[in-house]
């Protein structure tokens, strides 16, 4: 309570001012009686001393002294029974107190200093009980919008007309959740702030107040706690001041419901998220009986089937051995919930599932959209950028191909998943893989090497490719003319012969193989011969 507003009550209001009025709206905490000599070490901030002055009656030096202390305690104010033992205080005594602002006020001769003091505890009591009581009403009034189901934009816009200032919610991260979108300008000042230096929140402090200085507008910002240590922040346009508790309380409730609301959201968005997953899981298994189930579920998940998609398979960037599953698990859970809310933000429509430890982006690619690989980097790019940033952890992906339809999006999951895991552990952190075709070398690569020189020599001697082998050069000149699509010319120009030298090369080796070499059968049995003996050799 302040003391302006004390000596407003009856029967305060008729007591005289000695000194020090400026110090009207000093705020009162505890009211205290002494009269013992060693007074000041049992003073508090904010305590309002009623004394007779007995102890310092007889020295002048001692009430100036004590009025010192009590400035610099900053204690609220000294009631003192001035008829009692002084007739009037010292002018030396009222000087100092006008010069520091310290309150002194007279107490009437026919007045008690126990009765004093309990009408003034009475009197602060039934305005904190009338606080309370308001805070109250205010938590019933917030909380009936939450449960009538008005939503978080209703409970702010109450907040506003309560507390008259414009209020905004959004994430930990700067990201609009609720509340008057005209605040939203300051979001991006916000953001570059934090990047550059930090929380905005004081430690230990309940909110915390900043001015723009481009527009020089004043905000106040409040953290709201849920299931995770700072799950939004609260921003009111002014400054609010630790002395104005009416305000401060109703704000306190409006934390609590806030913070109760993004509990339930989070709850009906995991059960969702579970749902969504569960029928991505069965869609990328093939589980579902028929192909027009898996269409027909699609549709409940927004995912038309004419629709063309690129998908996306990302992975924690941490060594495997570093992090329990329990660990991956819950920062994967963690960086769905942060992209679930940058993807409000964004102008792509784009769906979120996870597989394991593999989060999976499925984007709607906008048909105006021309090349898809700059388009899918760009997006990728703006949400790796925001999670290093805000959770200070990067992500790695793989990228499918361009799916015509929902149906092509299972074969889109592998590409991505293979790009990844091809990848990944060659590659930095925040690295994103597109998949590649793989052609005929890469296929064979990846077939065991004795497979590759059986298959070769059962060719060979099936072909009677062995005959040209006694003559380098007409094996390197049907191997250039087959990888040249039968084409003459272009054999002799990679060969660096005459055109003459390509014809007469391949007339032998027709004379000596004793098939024609256009045959189709032979064409492709004699590539991948020459082929697998090209990776051999190599």
């Amino acid at each position: 309570m302040k003391l302006k507003t004390l000596l407003n009550q009856a029967p305060f209001q008729d007591m005289k001012w000695i000194a020090g009025e400026k110090g009207a709206l000093n705020d009162i905490t505890n009211v205290t009686m002494m009269d013992a000599p060693d007074i000041l070490p049992y003073l508090k901030p904010n305590d309002l001393l009623v004394t007779t002055g007995y102890h310092v009656k007889d020295d002048s030096d001692k009430l100036i002294y004590l009025i010192d202390q009590m400035a610099r305690k900053h204690c609220a104010a000294l009631f003192i029974k001035t008829k009692r033992f002084f007739g009037q205080l010292p002018s030396e005594a009222i000087q100092l107190a006008n010069r520091l602002e310290f309150p002194i006020v007279e107490i009437p001769e026919n007045w008690s200093l126990g009765e004093t003091v309990n009408q003034m505890l009475n009197v602060i009591l039934d305005k904190r009980t009338s606080e309370l009581h308001s805070a109250i009403e205010t938590h019933k009034l917030f909380s009936s919008h939450i449960m009538g189901g008005k939503g978080l934009n209703a409970l702010l816009a109450n907040l506003t007309e309560l507390t008259g200032h414009r209020a905004f919610l959004c994430t930990s991260y700067f990201s609009l959740l609720a509340g008057d979108r005209q605040l939203s300008d300051v979001l991006s000042l916000l953001k570059e702030w934090s990047s550059q230096h930090g929380s905005f929140l004081s430690p230990g402090s309940a909110f915390s107040t900043f001015t723009t200085l481009a527009a020089e507008k004043t905000y106040t910002l409040f953290p709201v706690y849920a299931h995770k240590k700072n799950a939004a922040l609260l921003l009111l346009e002014g400054a609010i001041y630790p002395q104005e508790h009416v305000k401060l309380l109703t704000i306190e409730q409006a934390l609590n419901v806030i913070s109760f609301e993004l509990l339930k959201e989070d709850a009906v968005k995991q059960f969702t998220r579970r749902i969504r997953n569960e029928f991505f899981l069965n869609f990328l298994d093939d589980a579902f009986s028929s192909e027009e189930e898996s269409v027909s579920r699609a549709k409940e998940f927004d995912l038309p089937l004419k629709q063309k998609y690129i998908c996306a398979a990302g992975r924690i960037d941490a060594p495997e051995e570093e992090w329990s599953y329990y660990t991956n698990q819950k920062e994967l859970d963690e960086i769905c919930h942060f992209f679930e809310k940058e993807l409000h933000t964004m102008d792509v429509p784009c769906h979120l599932f996870t597989k394991g430890e593999t989060l999976i982006l499925l984007l709607k690619a906008p048909d105006h959209i021309k090349d898809t690989h700059s388009f899918t980097a760009s997006f990728l790019h703006k949400l790796q950028n925001r999670l290093s940033r805000e959770h200070k952890i990067t992500m790695s992906f793989g990228v499918s191909h361009l799916c015509s339809s929902l149906l092509f999006v299972r074969q889109g999951y592998k590409e991505a998943r293979d790009a990844l895991k091809t990848n990944r552990l060659s590659s930095g952190p925040s690295s994103i893989h597109f998949h590649r075709t793989k052609d005929v070398n890469e296929l064979l690569r990846l077939l065991p090497a004795k497979d590759l020189i059986q298959f070769y020599k059962h060719t060979t001697q099936q072909l009677k490719l062995s005959n040209l082998e006694e003559e380098k050069s007409l094996l390197d000149t049907l191997f250039v003319y087959m990888e040249s699509h039968c084409h003459i010319s272009e054999t002799a120009k990679r060969l660096f012969v005459h055109r003459n030298t390509v014809v007469y090369r391949l007339e032998k080796c027709e004379e000596l193989l004793g098939i024609s070499l256009k045959d189709p059968d032979f064409s492709l049995q004699v590539r991948l011969a020459l082929r697998i003996k090209h990776l051999l050799n190599a």
